[in-house]
């Protein structure tokens, strides 16, 4: 992939991201430093730097995709309470696991994860200890 400077400052908005931008979100911050850039330009940088393993594609089932900088082997966690991706750390790969089982030729997958970040588990565990003072 050859070198070019629109795509640089789309890599440095997702490494720069405190979380998993979504496309939208890195146009308005990329538009900041190159006004002219157009929406389509960073989609298509985007979908670049995640085909060639720079940064990673986010799949979210019914929103934007995200995306995240961080390339080690990790999963990702929809919060149900504030929608926020949120990155997982599994002992193992699953697909090292899936290549253990008997018969199974694994070539990947995607994995949706839903649950509470801990910020909203903390904030659920203190209305419940709230409701059970009451």
């Amino acid at each position: 992939m050859k070198y070019s400077r629109q795509r640089e400052l789309i890599r440095e908005a997702v490494n720069q991201s405190n979380g998993h931008p979504t496309a939208d979100a890195v146009y308005q911050q990329v538009r900041q430093k190159e006004p002219t850039i157009s929406l389509a330009t960073v989609y298509r940088n985007l979908s670049q730097l995640a085909e060639n393993n720079m940064i990673r594609r986010v799949v979210v089932p019914g929103d934007s995709d995200h995306f995240d900088c961080t390339m080690e082997y990790h999963e990702h966690m929809i919060c149900t309470g504030c929608g926020k991706v949120v990155d997982v750390w599994p002992e193992r790969p699953l697909a090292e696991q899936f290549r253990a089982l008997p018969g199974v030729c694994c070539t990947g997958y995607e994995l949706v994860l839903y649950g509470l970040c801990p910020t909203c588990a903390d904030q659920e565990n203190r209305q419940k200890t709230q409701a059970e003072k009451g």
